[in-house]
């Protein structure tokens, strides 16, 4: 984008009015806030409590942005991020609060986290010290590997009685634009996930789900920071009015794949619970947005985009886990519906990769029934599914969900 002089003055002040209250939304919201992208902007700009909200939430959403305005100051210095720049992002992220920019004197619990943080003032000053010298000597490494270690490292030592995770979001910020990178953006959508992520940093220092994660978020900022490049180009209303009806589209299929996703665990749960055994479904919320979505259809590829993932644990055999995720159909897929479809996406399964990284790897010997499974857009009553013999076949959803239920049972036992 640079060398066709992509990154003009006008597209990047575009790109960053767009996201500017995204992020600051995003970010709170993973923290419980309920305000909109609008809603922030609102508050952020007129300074004005949002009926029907909290009001510490819009002072959140005012603190976050003004440290978010620093971020670019603080970008210019050429130094590896230090404690002193730290406690500098915390307190304007927590404001007039007593503890802002403070490292915490007491025992903290992190809820829904299995974790326990360092629990005196010498045992978090002890990890901080060390988050900094490993900041200092390792600062030539690629920015997307410091923001994965910093971030993690930070909500591990939870150095702060409160705003730890958007001061470790704000860090992962500060240390991409320094890159000349464009900051990402962690939805509230993705919560589990990044949850997940952190939870396995914690358990066994394994950053492979954090890292992916963030890789994936950056390839989609670059992605918007392509967007509006072109939108520079000038508004085309009729491009606006697909838009719309893609976006429809998008729902139908967001609720098909929930559905399937249900049935897969009511059919598993059946099985097992007589088994004396447990089963989950963890569902990764909308796992696309409207741009992914948009590329998908156009047949180019994008990050893996997580949908579900199935675990199963039956006394006796080993436990298994799969992850459902999101990539562009394969040629023979979209052959076999190009006559209804121009494209869209599929869901294609992953099993825990026991070689380290990257996570999830596929495993034709571990793929329950179907390979790759699809809908037409706008159509979410039929799916259709390439066997893992090739086959491709058009099944309801409950006969999918079915087979998928049985092959995963049948993978366990063998």
């Amino acid at each position: 984008m640079r060398s066709q002089k992509l990154l003009t003055a006008a597209t990047l002040e575009r790109f960053y009015g767009q996201k500017r209250f995204e992020y600051v939304a995003e970010s709170n919201a993973l923290e419980g806030s309920t305000l909109s992208v609008g809603e922030t902007e609102l508050a952020v700009l007129k300074g004005i409590t949002v009926t029907g909200h909290d009001p510490g939430y819009v002072r959140d959403a005012v603190d976050l942005d003004k440290a978010l305005q620093m971020l670019s100051t603080l970008a210019k210095k050429n130094i590896p991020i230090d404690i002193e720049q730290i406690k500098q992002i915390h307190s304007l992220i927590l404001g007039s609060r007593p503890a802002a920019g403070l490292f915490r004197r007491e025992r903290v619990q992190i809820k829904g986290s299995k974790h326990t943080p360092p629990k005196t003032w010498g045992e978090v000053m002890s990890g901080m010290e060390a988050w900094e010298k490993w900041s200092c000597d390792n600062a030539d490494l690629p920015a997307i590997i410091r923001a994965t270690v910093l971030h993690a490292w930070l909500v591990h030592v939870h150095p702060f009685i409160d705003g730890n995770g958007r001061t470790a979001r704000a860090l992962t910020t500060l240390e991409l634009i320094r890159s000349g990178y464009p900051p990402i953006v962690i939805r509230k959508k993705e919560r589990t996930r990044y949850c997940d992520a952190l939870a396995a940093s914690d358990d066994a220092g394994d950053l492979a789900d954090l890292f992916d994660l963030f890789v994936s978020r950056q390839s989609d900022s670059l992605r918007s920071l392509e967007l509006a490049a072109k939108e520079g180009q000038g508004y085309d209303p009729i491009v606006e009015q697909i838009k719309k009806e893609q976006q429809q589209k998008l729902r139908i299929w967001d609720t098909s794949v929930s559905l399937l996703a249900q049935i897969i665990e009511h059919n598993i749960n059946a099985v097992v619970s007589r088994a004396s055994g447990k089963s989950e479904v963890k569902a990764y919320g909308d796992s696309l947005d409207l741009e992914s979505y948009l590329e998908l259809c156009d047949g180019r590829p994008i990050p893996k985009a997580w949908v579900f993932t199935v675990s199963i644990n039956i006394p006796g055999y080993k436990a298994f886990t799969w992850l459902a995720w999101l990539g562009f159909r394969s040629y023979e897929m979209q052959d076999r519906v190009s006559a209804i479809d121009k494209g869209g996406p599929s869901i294609f399964w992953s099993v825990r990769n026991t070689d380290g990284y990257p996570p999830w790897i596929k495993d034709e010997s571990k793929t329950p029934a179907y390979s790759e499974l699809t809908t037409v857009q706008g159509s979410g009553d039929e799916w259709h599914v390439k066997t893992v013999q090739g086959n491709i076949e058009s099944l309801s959803t409950t006969a999918v969900a079915s087979s998928i239920s049985q092959a995963m049972i049948r993978i366990i036992a063998t």
